[in-house]
């Protein structure tokens, strides 16, 4: 029977998952078992772990490895194999001894494949001429761990430099966003046609377009501003979500520290140039928000506008759209259980009428959908929206300052100047949070404008736009109507009975709106069966849900009621 071998491999940092630091530990280990008759049954691997910090001597693959030599798990005469004794550890010499002959006094070998042909370490070879072998190879990590200590600190100083260049809004580094021009130790210059494109791109995404729609817009009309590393340049999915998810374009950099660029919670505001008005960042970012779990082929299209909320009765999973013509050419629009769809198995094997129900559904619910802010006319609430959105990422910043300092203090502990930086902290965010509530409130007046009749009538023009025959208009109208639609309906629920005496089982498809408080029943046909309305309840009703969210539900539900009619 051969003996046993167990691979052990380790890099310190997550950058080094993307080299071959991995691959060239696997290779000269497996070599080593391969040489020598060893079979391998495991292979540990500690990613992110530092050998001169130790800590994976006690946690990680390799301390639970230890954990299983002391229980017993492991079979004296097995082997531990890596590639060099700095993969152990690069601590102090005495630790790492102490470490390894503990191992080795278990009955379990140390093979070191590095330099070849390798050297393997127990308990009787350290007890006499290998233990000046294990000395010298323990030296020479303890001189790497000196010399990446040195490096880090070196690191840590140009770090440090470098952002306080940038904390004076001088440009520290080569790499900038594509649609600014920088010198290192100079300023930045707005490529204007660039940041034009960029703003777009917020416009598309505030309207409700999709990232892939606004990635295959991109391709159609603008250059690419990058290279492919394999491919022929075109704008990339994931390079688009970075314009709209990053900080770059607010103008913001966000501090990052160590060997795995991890996030400080420092923020620099005005480093770069702000090229998106904080108001067109906070209606995208809100109308991605809205979109997410509504996906699909024809998300951008909007050509179901309650994706993401059908849900089959039975089994609960999703349903989707399916088109179908019959022999005349005439188009149907049905959902189907995609459970079903995807040959697992459901009850529900009936289809929908998608069509039917979304005209009856929508003449319930679409005046209750679109409120005021879906017509928001941007001369007369432009300022209040940007105003909204400076002080919303006024109280954002202040939250995050406040929270490192309670992270800080949870680490080391309170001291004088960390008490008086909360202590001035405080009054400071509850005033933004004020002056956010009151700008909030500003801003719903001015959305208020419009009179009963006025609302119905933009209303109704938008339900013929969602129906028109050119494509444009009707897409947008769609999306515009989507995005209402997510925010006041809950859930769509699809269920399906047989009747005896009846063929064809009894469809019928259940709308609930947020917080359960209106439900409309509808049959196969779009005939509505049923209403549920238990948002008419009395005021004193309300008592015993002070402070709970179906209060505040019930009165919103009112209010949009009461703007409708």
């Amino acid at each position: 029977m051969k003996p046993h071998a167990y691979i052990y491999a380790r890099f310190s940092t997550k950058r080094q998952d993307r080299g071959e630091s991995l691959s060239r530990q696997y290779e000269l280990t497996q070599k080593m078992c391969e040489d020598n008759g060893w079979e391998v049954v495991e292979t540990l691997t500690d990613k992110g772990q530092s050998a001169w910090r130790g800590n994976h001597l006690r946690v990680g693959e390799l301390g639970r490895f230890k954990e299983r030599i002391d229980h017993g798990d492991i079979p004296p005469g097995s082997y531990l194999v890596v590639e060099n004794l700095d993969r152990l550890s690069r601590q102090d010499i005495k630790k790492a001894r102490r470490w390894i002959e503990e191992v080795t006094d278990a009955g379990i070998r140390v093979a070191v494949a590095s330099p070849a042909p390798g050297k393997i370490f127990d308990e009787v070879s350290l007890s006499g001429e290998n233990i000046v072998d294990l000395l010298q190879y323990l030296l020479e990590a303890q001189r790497s761990n000196k010399e990446a200590e040195r490096k880090s600190q070196f690191q840590q100083k140009a770090v440090e430099g470098f952002m306080n260049k940038a904390r004076n809004g001088i440009v520290y580094s080569k790499r900038v966003p594509a649609w600014l021009k920088g010198e290192k130790n100079g300023s930045f210059e707005v490529d204007e046609i660039r940041a034009a494109v960029v703003r777009q791109i917020y416009e598309w995404c505030a309207a409700g377009q999709g990232i892939h729609l606004i990635t295959k817009k991109l391709n159609a009309s603008v250059e690419p501003w990058t290279v492919g590393h394999k491919s022929a340049p075109s704008w990339k999915v994931g390079y688009v979500r970075d314009i709209l998810t990053g900080w770059q374009a607010e103008g913001e950099y966000h501090v990052r520290s160590g060997p795995n660029r991890v996030r400080t919670g420092e923020v620099i505001t005005n480093y770069y140039p702000r090229v998106v008005p904080p108001e067109l960042v906070a209606a995208a970012r809100s109308a991605m928000e809205n979109r997410r779990g509504a996906t699909g082929p024809n998300h951008s299209e909007a050509k179901n506008l309650f994706a993401g909320r059908v849900k089959c009765g039975h089994c609960g999973d999703t349903m989707i759209r399916t088109v179908q013509r019959n022999t005349r050419g005439t188009q149907y629009e049905y959902l189907k259980c995609t459970r079903f769809n995807n040959g697992a198995e459901c009850v529900n094997t009936t289809l929908y009428r998608y069509d039917n129900f979304e005209r009856a559904a929508l003449d319930q619910i679409l005046h209750l959908a679109l409120d005021h802010s879906h017509f928001v006319r941007s001369d007369e609430t432009g300022p209040l929206l940007a105003h909204v959105a400076q002080l919303s990422k006024d109280v954002e910043l202040l939250e995050t300052e406040r929270s490192n300092l309670m992270a800080f203090i949870r680490k080391h502990g309170e001291d004088d100047d960390t008490e008086r930086d909360i202590l001035l902290l405080r009054p400071k965010l509850a005033a933004a949070r004020a002056d956010l509530e009151k700008a909030r409130e500003a801003l719903e007046r001015a959305k208020g404008h419009a009179t009963p009749e006025e609302h119905l009538a933009r209303v109704l023009e938008v339900k013929d736009a969602i129906a028109s025959d050119d494509d444009e208009v009707r897409q947008d109208a769609r999306r515009i109507v989507r995005d209402a639609v997510r925010s006041v309906v809950q859930v769509v629920t699809c269920r399906r009975e047989y009747i005896e005496g009846r063929k064809t089982p009894n469809r019928q498809i259940q709308m609930t709106l947020a917080g359960g408080l209106l439900a409309f029943l509808f049959d196969n046909d779009g005939t509505l069966l049923q209403k549920v309305d238990k948002s008419s309840l009395p005021d004193e009703m309300l008592t015993g849900l002070k402070g709970t969210g179906a209060e505040q539900a019930i009165k919103d539900v009112k209010r949009r009621r009461t703007k409708a009619l």
